[in-house]
């Protein structure tokens, strides 16, 4: 086992995004690339001398997995490379064995094409199964792709097991993501009802990322009554519709991908404080209430479709 730092460790610190959701998922479909790299590949794993092996848990991936104590004051992230053929977008996945006494917030970054976006797993949960981080753009090259940063406040054991990149030629037309960083809210705060019509108000502030739920392409909106936001017409048919930005983060016409940031939230427009407005408008015209849909996505279920959402109900 060779051990090395490099020079992204620095970034891995700074990096304070969290993508989307956590769901457990089958094995990867026929993808035209899919690479599996494993903690034990001394060619495409590397991590510091703080880092231990183990192989205590019949869950671990392959003969052992790596583990080391979380730290609040340095990375010191332990890195998997692989060589990606082409730019484009990408699934990735985690392996680990759970855990009680593992951590609870452990810091997965994804080296994308337009940089680090770090994802918190809890790692008590899910373990023995692919985890799935998200669909990334990722640079074509030979290079560090993901890291397991000991950076965290969570409690217990960070662990490192095995990885898997597929390619996603769908762009994630399939994958969902919670429009905040994923740790940000209790499941209650997405139940909240609005005031008047459906739709749903979350309390954060001002400059929280603002993602992308689902697929699709982007439009900016500046108006009186929605502030800066954006409208992202999702590969689904139906419009997800963000108000109240402090800032854009991509220009109109942009596709993106679940989790990718969109925007920053504020207090712009006819608003009385700083929050993120997202509504949903389906094909026919009909404001559909968001919470069930965010819901399932919170608990990792597969959401129902948005023409299936009620039109009432979700108001006060």
């Amino acid at each position: 086992m060779r051990h090395r730092i490099t020079g992204r460790f620095a970034v891995v610190a700074a990096t304070a995004l969290a993508a989307t959701i956590l769901t457990p998922v089958g094995p990867a479909a026929a993808d035209e690339f899919s690479v599996v790299v494993e903690a034990t590949d001394s060619d495409r794993f590397t991590a510091s001398e703080n880092w231990e092996t183990s192989s205590w848990s019949d869950q671990r991936y392959g003969d052992e997995y790596y583990f080391a104590d979380p730290d609040t004051s340095a990375s010191d992230a332990a890195w998997y490379s692989a060589d990606i053929p082409e730019t484009g977008t990408y699934r990735v996945e985690v392996w680990y064995p759970a855990n009680a006494g593992y951590n609870n917030r452990t810091p997965f970054v994804v080296a994308t094409a337009d940089g680090n976006q770090t994802v918190h797993v809890n790692q008590r949960s899910n373990g023995g199964q692919w985890v799935n981080l998200g669909v990334f753009q990722l640079a074509s090259g030979n290079d560090d792709v993901v890291a397991v940063s000991r950076w965290t406040t969570g409690d217990g054991y960070v662990i490192a097991d095995a990885i898997r990149i597929s390619e996603a030629p769908d762009g994630g037309s399939d994958e969902w993501s919670l429009p905040v960083p994923d740790d940000f809210f209790p499941r209650s705060e997405y139940e909240r009802t609005h005031h008047t019509y459906p739709a749903i108000d979350l309390r954060t502030p001002t400059g929280t990322p603002a993602r992308a739920v689902r697929a699709g392409t982007v439009t900016r909106i500046d108006d009186g009554s929605c502030g800066l936001g954006m409208s992202l017409a999702g590969t689904d048919g139906a419009t997800y519709n963000y108000c109240h930005f402090s800032a854009w983060s991509v220009p109109s016409g942009t596709t993106v991908v679940p989790g990718q940031q969109i925007g920053l939230t504020g207090n712009t427009g006819t608003s009385t404080g700083p929050h993120l407005h997202l509504q949903i408008r389906t094909p026919d015209g009909a404001l559909r209430c968001p919470q069930n849909l965010l819901l399932a996505i919170y608990d990792g279920v597969t959401p129902p479709a948005a023409n299936t959402l009620p039109t009432s109900g979700c108001t006060h």
